[in-house]
């Protein structure tokens, strides 16, 4: 539904008003709290977090590769395979949802439950001309909770039963609907690398980019001590390039420009 030209011309009214009205407070505001030290703080930290935001940005796009090597992720994995637990079932397999007055269900009802090249290529060929719903998973581990809304079980509930219920057939008035579990790992269990595998990308790579930018720290903060720039006294303070005095322990200033 569109808006009336009267209305229209209300919007934009109410609109700068709003912006005017913000100014004003604006510039009342910035002339009460003039020379306040502690917004002035605030703005210089802010920008200083801001610039050495993106300076690092900076340098990790220009000095880390993107991809992390296959076998890191894989060692990684060997060593910690008990940090990567699954909080439910996952399983390989075939999902098949089809009319019950479709025909050749009893062929169907032979093709799901094999996953031979031959069976598979009957039951896809299946599937484009009746299915309603068609999924084959065995190259990747799905969650049961995503199955739960298309296969009218409770899924999470099998339990262990996984091992007696590879094969799966039910029927409500109008659908035929048959699951076969190709390989489970239960809830509990460790999970399998290929789940695991993105989270230890993530892993990893943070760890890479926290050690890279403490070695980055670190030697700008060794050249700046070889230079001069940057010298310990014996009272415990610390002056920096910019002529700011610090105390050693707990960081106030102790003279020097800030």
């Amino acid at each position: 539904m569109g808006i009336s030209g009267a209305d229209s011309v209300e919007f934009v009214h109410k609109f700068i008003r709003k912006w005017i009205e913000e100014q004003v407070l604006y510039e009342k505001a910035e002339h009460n709290v003039r020379g306040d030290e502690r917004i002035e703080r605030m703005v210089a930290d802010y920008r200083r977090t801001l610039v050495l935001n993106s300076y690092e940005r900076e340098l990790l796009q220009q000095k880390l590769p993107e991809e992390l090597p296959e076998e890191d992720l894989q060692r990684y994995y060997d060593e910690n395979k008990q940090l990567f637990i699954l909080e439910e079932p996952v399983i390989k397999g075939v999902f098949i949802k089809a009319p019950l007055t479709s025909a050749g269900l009893k062929d169907l009802k032979k093709w799901y439950k094999d996953n031979s090249d031959e069976s598979l290529e009957q039951l896809e060929k299946y599937a484009f001309r009746n299915a309603v719903l068609y999924e084959s998973f065995y190259e990747r581990w799905v969650p049961v909770s995503e199955l739960e809304g298309k296969v009218i079980v409770n899924l999470s509930k099998l339990g262990e039963d996984f091992e007696k219920y590879r094969n799966i057939e039910v029927e409500d008035d109008e659908y035929c609907y048959l699951l076969h579990v190709d390989e489970y790992v239960m809830k509990g269990e460790e999970k399998p690398y290929d789940l695991a595998r993105h989270e230890i990308v993530d892993l990893l790579a943070n760890n890479r980019r926290v050690e890279f930018m403490e070695r980055v720290k670190n030697d700008l903060y060794n050249q700046s001590v070889e230079m001069g720039r940057i010298k310990y006294y014996s009272n415990e303070t610390v002056q920096t390039f910019d002529g700011t005095m610090r105390n050693a322990d707990d960081s106030n200033i102790a003279g020097g420009t800030r």
